[in-house]
C-alpha cells in the first residue's frame, strides 16, 4: 500500500509505543506493535516487515550492552530449532496473505490472547533445568510464530524465565536469539513476498529515531515502576489490543 506523511507518522507512534514495551519488559514489541499497524491499514505481511526491521535496531543494541553475559553455546540449539521452524511459518504468513486483512487481523488476536493466557497459566518456581521437550516447544513455537506473526518472543521467553538464571543473562539470552534471526526471516520474507516487501523493510529503517526514543524511554520507566506493575499494565494493554483485533471486523 502507499505510504503517504499521515501514514508515516502513525507507523512512527506505534513503532515509538512498542519500543517502549520492548525495553521496559524486555520483549513483546511485536506483540504490541502488529495488531495497532494492522489497524493503522498495513496488510500482516507488511506489519510483519515492518517490525521485523524496526525491531533489529532495538535488538542488536540490547544484545551489543549484554554480549558479556550470553552464553554462545547454550544458546545454540534453540537457535537452530527456531530456524527449522521458521520457513513453516513464512509460508503460513503467505497462506494467511492470501486472504482478507479482516481475517489476518483476527488470527494475529487470537494468537496474543492465547499467548497471555498461556503465559498466566503456567506460573512456575524457575529452576535450574528443564525438560528438553520444553525447548524444543519453546523455540519451534517461536520460529513459526516468528515467521507468522513477528511474534516468536513470548514462547521462548517463558522458557527462559522458567530457568534460575540471572535476569541479565536471561535478557541476553533473548535479545542473542532475537538478533540471530534477524537476516534468515528478512530473506525469507523477501523470497517469498518479493520486491513489494521492501518497501515495508525500508519503512521500517525509516523509523530509526523513534525506535531509539522509545527504546531509551522503556528503558527509563522499567527503573521507575516495579516489574509488578509495569507487567500488569503490558498485559491489561495487549488484551486489549487481542480482543479488539479479534472483534473489530464486525463493526467495519
Amino acid at each position: 500500500m502507499p505510504f503517504d506523511l499521515k501514514l508515516y507518522l502513525l507507523v512512527s507512534l506505534i513503532v515509538l509505543a512498542s519500543s517502549v514495551v520492548q525495553g521496559a519488559v524486555g520483549f513483546a514489541s511485536g506483540l504490541f506493535g502488529t495488531p495497532l499497524l494492522m489497524m493503522a491499514g498495513l496488510t500482516l505481511p507488511e506489519a510483519v516487515a515492518v517490525s521485523l526491521v524496526a525491531g533489529a535496531f532495538q535488538n542488536c543494541i540490547a544484545a551489543w550492552q549484554l554480549r558479556r553475559e550470553i552464553d554462545f553455546r547454550r544458546a545454540l540449539k534453540p537457535m537452530l530449532i527456531r530456524f527449522a521452524m521458521l520457513p513453516a511459518g513464512v509460508l503460513a504468513l503467505y497462506l494467511v496473505g492470501k486472504q482478507s486483512n479482516d481475517l489476518a487481523s483476527q488470527i494475529v488476536g487470537v494468537i496474543i490472547l492465547s499467548i497471555v493466557i498461556v503465559q498466566q497459566a503456567l506460573k512456575t518456581p524457575p529452576q535450574p533445568r528443564l525438560h528438553p521437550v520444553w525447548e524444543w516447544l519453546a523455540f519451534g513455537l517461536g520460529g513459526f510464530l516468528l515467521g507468522l506473526c513477528g511474534m516468536g518472543g513470548p514462547p521462548m521467553m517463558l522458557w527462559a524465565l522458567s530457568h534460575d538464571w540471572p535476569m541479565n543473562r536471561t535478557r541476553a539470552f533473548m535479545y542473542f536469539i532475537f538478533v540471530t534471526g534477524l537476516v534468515p526471516h528478512g530473506l525469507l520474507l523477501w523470497w517469498t513476498f518479493g520486491n513489494s516487501i521492501l518497501a515495508s523493510m525500508v519503512l521500517g529503517a525509516s523509523l530509526l529515531p523513534a525506535v531509539l526514543v522509545g527504546l531509551y524511554l522503556g528503558l527509563y520507566l522499567s527503573r521507575l515502576m516495579s516489574d509488578r506493575v509495569l507487567r500488569a499494565t503490558c498485559i491489561a494493554v495487549l488484551v486489549v489490543i487481542a480482543l479488539s483485533s479479534i472483534v473489530s471486523p464486525y463493526f467495519s
